[in-house]
């Protein structure tokens, strides 16, 4: 008796509520909308609605510029080095002006054959990766995509020149063509040049002397080795490196090398090849966060700068596989 007793409490007390009438719900905000006018279809009516993301500005992908004096440039062409992805450009021969659009993500480098050989631009910016450039602006703090504070120091350009020059290495020379750096990441360019007789050097094809240079350190050697083994000795390697530099506890340590270049070839021929590495011609960006085009104004020297590269008056071959 007293379930339904209580049964009949609450029902009564539902009555009431089931019988007053809903407050009134408050006026909706009013909402933000893009206007559009829509074309009519050719079948009449309107237009297919566009794709709201095509209001979305779409990141600016140019690189454009001008090369002095006129006509200097042979050709020419954009190189995205970590993805081997190259851009030929149309120079025009009147003004020097080129342009390059829709270019992928990355950073681009600019290689001009000249009369006198290759100017090539080559990436000096101080970073750890280069596919930092890929990382959303928004995302970007000093240990990811970003330069810490602080200046790259007269002390801290020695430290690295004495790692570089002082060490002793297998390269008969060695040279530091460009040096940047930043409070915690430095990039050098380096030039490794063995010059010396090497054993398994190739010689002048038309003698047949099977003799080493006359006061080679490997004449001992000589008699161990067939004619095929030894030769005359006229060869060099050459290589261009790139050396990645991070500054941790107070000292800077090598924290990546890339070989951008290895040659091995007769004296000669290594001698007249012009080859000038600029770093004003390398490392634009292109990321998804730029909204105004790359500009690239340069003036190709009459002849190769020497502290650059080397000085000859001859192109060198392309880049071989692996070379980037």
């Amino acid at each position: 008796m007293k379930i339904c007793h209580m049964a009949v409490v609450m029902g009564a007390l539902a009555l009431p509520l089931l019988a007053a009438p809903a407050p009134p719900s408050p006026s909706p905000e009013p909402l933000a909308v893009q206007s559009e006018i829509r074309p009519a279809s050719p079948n009449g009516g309107c237009a297919e609605a566009s794709n709201p993301q095509s209001a979305i500005a779409s990141p600016v992908r140019t690189i454009r510029g001008k090369l002095a004096p006129p006509g200097r440039a042979k050709s020419a062409f954009l190189w995205e080095r970590a993805s081997d992805r190259k851009a030929l450009l149309t120079i025009d021969p009147e003004t020097g002006a080129f342009e390059a659009k829709d270019l992928p993500l990355g950073l681009w480098d600019l290689v001009v054959e000249t009369p006198w050989g290759r100017l090539e631009g080559i990436d000096m910016t101080p970073i750890l990766s280069e596919y930092d450039v890929l990382i959303p602006a928004e995302y970007r703090t000093e240990d990811l995509g970003l330069p810490a504070k602080g200046e790259f120091t007269a002390e801290d350009r020695r430290w690295i020149e004495r790692q570089v020059l002082e060490v002793k290495r297998y390269e008969s020379r060695v040279r530091i063509l460009a040096l940047r750096g930043t409070a915690d990441v430095a990039v050098v360019l380096v030039e490794l040049t063995q010059e010396q007789p090497f054993v398994g050097e190739r010689g002048d094809p038309s003698t047949d002397s099977g003799s080493p240079r006359a006061g080679s350190p490997f004449e001992n050697l000589r008699a161990t080795l067939s004619k095929a083994e030894w030769s005359r000795g006229d060869e060099v390697t050459w290589r261009v490196e790139k050396w990645v530099y991070e500054k941790k506890y107070g000292g800077w340590v090598q924290f990546r090398t890339r070989v951008l270049y290895r040659r091995r070839v007769p004296r000669a021929e290594w001698g007249s090849w012009g080859w000038q590495f600029e770093p004003a011609l390398g490392g634009f960006q292109i990321t998804d966060d730029r909204t105004e085009p790359v500009t690239v104004e340069f003036t190709i020297p009459d002849a190769p700068a020497p502290e650059k590269g080397l000085s000859g008056s001859k192109s060198p071959p392309p880049a071989g596989k692996g070379e980037r």
